[in-house]
C-alpha cells in the first residue's frame, strides 16, 4: 500500500514483543496501574457464543473492530469463517487490509471528504471497501473525487437508515430517503448501492432478550421497507440488509424464522462490543457480568474513613482519561470486581482521579496500595484509552500483550 504521503503513517504502536518480554508471566497485581485489563478466555467465550447464533439464523456476519481495535480479537472473530468487517477509523481500515485476512471493509461513518484519498488507495489492496451514505451531498462529494481520479470502479456503498436515534442516516418513508435511493440509482456508473444499514443504539435500553429481539426486527423491517422500494423500480438490483446493535446481536440467541418478514435482500448482522461486553451490555439483560472480558487495574492511593457517610470513600489513579465519564441503568461510572469489594463502585470522577463508594455502609474501606479490577460501562471507549492491554487466560497471570490500532 502506498501510504506514506498520508498523516496516518505517523501513528507508531510500540512492540509487542518488548512488551510480552517485559511482562508475561506476571501477575496482573504486579502491572504499574491503571491498565487495561483483557480475559482471552472470555472474549473467545463471547465470540464464539456470537458466531453461533449468527449462523443459526443463516445471515451474513459483519463484526465490527471498533472496540478493541487489534488483530488478536479481530481473529477471534474471524475464525475464518467470516471475511467482513467494518471499521470506525482509517487506521483500523490500514491495519485490516494489511493483515490480508478480510476481503470486505466497511468504513462505518458517513462519507468523509478528507479521508478519501485514503480509502481509495486501500480499495486497490482489498476487494471491497464500502462506503455509508445518507446525504445527497455524498454523491456530489464521490461523483468530484471520481473526476478527479479518473476512477472507473464504482463506489460501493450502503444507504444508513436513522432508527429513532438521530445519531446519523434517514427515516424509512421519508421523502428523504427515497430521493437518495432514486439519485443513487441513477448515478450507477459512480456509485453501486449494495444495501442498508441499520443501527438500533436505542437498543441499550432493552431490559430482555425478548425486548431486545423486537429492537432486531425493527431494524430487519425498517432495512426491507428500503430495499422493497428499490426493488419496485429495479428487480435485478441484489441487496443487503445489514443490521445490528450489540443487544439485537445478542438476540439472535432467540430467533424466531416465523417472525422475520420476506425480505427483499441478504440480510446481514453487525456488531462489534460483544467481544469484551460491559456494564451498559449487562443492564440490557442479554448478558451477565461473567461476559465482560475487561477491566481496568487501578491503585487505592487514599482513603476518606466516613466522607459522605460510612464506611466512607476511596480514591483511586484511574478517572475519566482511564475509564470514561460514560454512565448506564447500572450505578456508577464502573463496578469494582475483587474480591470482597464487589459492593464497590466508581460514584465519582475527575480527570486522574476516581472516588469508590459502598453500597454497603457495613464494609470496610479498601486499604491503601491495595489493587481493584474495576469493569467499565463502556468497553469501547475505555478501552481507547489505553495503549496496550495486558492479556490473561482465564487467571490472573499475563500471557499476552495487544497492541491496539491507535489514531485516527
Amino acid at each position: 500500500m502506498d501510504l506514506d504521503k498520508f498523516g496516518s503513517k505517523f501513528y507508531v504502536s510500540p512492540s509487542k514483543d518488548a512488551l510480552k518480554k517485559k511482562y508475561v508471566g506476571i501477575s496482573i497485581y504486579e502491572i504499574p496501574t491503571p491498565a487495561f485489563v483483557v480475559d482471552q478466555k472470555v472474549v473467545k467465550n463471547n465470540c464464539d457464543e456470537m458466531l453461533k447464533s449468527i449462523e443459526a439464523t443463516g445471515a451474513l456476519f459483519r463484526p465490527h473492530v471498533k472496540t478493541h481495535k487489534c488483530i488478536e480479537a479481530m481473529d477471534l472473530q474471524l475464525q475464518g469463517r467470516v471475511n467482513a468487517v467494518v471499521v470506525s477509523t482509517i487506521r483500523e481500515a490500514i491495519a485490516v487490509v494489511a493483515s490480508g485476512k478480510v476481503d470486505d471493509i466497511l468504513y462505518g461513518l458517513p462519507v468523509c471528504r478528507s479521508r478519501l484519498e485514503e480509502l481509495y488507495e486501500l480499495s486497490k489492496n482489498v476487494k471491497s471497501v464500502r462506503l455509508l451514505i445518507d446525504n445527497l451531498a455524498h454523491i456530489d462529494i464521490l461523483k468530484q473525487f471520481a473526476q478527479k481520479h479518473s476512477i472507473k470502479r464504482p463506489f460501493s456503498v450502503f444507504i444508513k437508515i436513522d432508527m429513532g436515534t438521530s445519531r446519523a442516516g434517514l427515516q424509512v418513508g421519508s421523502p428523504e430517503l427515497q430521493d437518495l435511493i432514486d439519485t443513487t440509482l441513477n448515478a450507477s456508473g459512480i456509485i453501486n448501492l449494495f444495501g442498508f444499514y441499520c443501527h438500533a443504539g436505542h437498543s441499550y435500553g432493552a431490559s430482555s432478550i425478548e425486548e431486545a429481539r423486537n429492537y432486531l426486527l425493527d431494524e430487519i423491517r425498517a432495512a426491507n421497507v428500503a430495499a422493497e422500494y428499490v426493488h419496485k423500480k429495479n428487480r435485478s438490483t441484489p441487496l443487503v440488509l445489514s443490521v445490528g446493535a450489540t443487544p439485537t446481536a445478542h438476540a439472535t440467541k432467540a430467533w424466531i424464522a416465523d417472525s422475520v418478514p420476506k425480505l427483499y435482500g441478504r440480510l446481514e448482522i453487525h456488531t462489534g462490543n460483544y467481544a469484551f461486553c460491559d456494564l451498559q451490555q449487562a443492564a440490557t439483560g442479554c448478558v451477565s457480568v461473567s461476559n465482560i472480558a475487561c477491566s481496568v487495574m487501578a491503585e487505592v492511593i487514599s482513603t476518606y474513613p466516613n466522607r459522605k457517610g460510612a464506611p466512607g470513600e476511596a480514591l483511586v489513579n484511574a478517572g475519566v482519561i482511564s475509564l470514561s465519564r460514560e454512565n448506564g441503568r447500572i450505578p456508577g461510572f464502573g463496578n469494582v470486581i475483587t474480591e470482597g469489594l464487589e459492593n464497590w463502585y466508581v460514584d465519582r470522577l475527575s480527570q486522574e482521579h476516581g472516588i469508590l463508594r459502598s453500597s454497603n455502609s457495613k464494609d470496610v474501606l479498601p486499604r491503601i496500595g491495595q489493587l481493584v479490577r474495576i469493569v467499565p460501562q463502556h468497553a469501547c471507549i475505555t478501552a481507547n484509552a489505553f495503549t496496550w492491554y495486558f492479556v490473561t487466560d482465564g487467571g490472573d497471570i499475563i500471557t499476552d500483550i495487544w497492541v491496539p490500532w491507535r489514531g485516527w
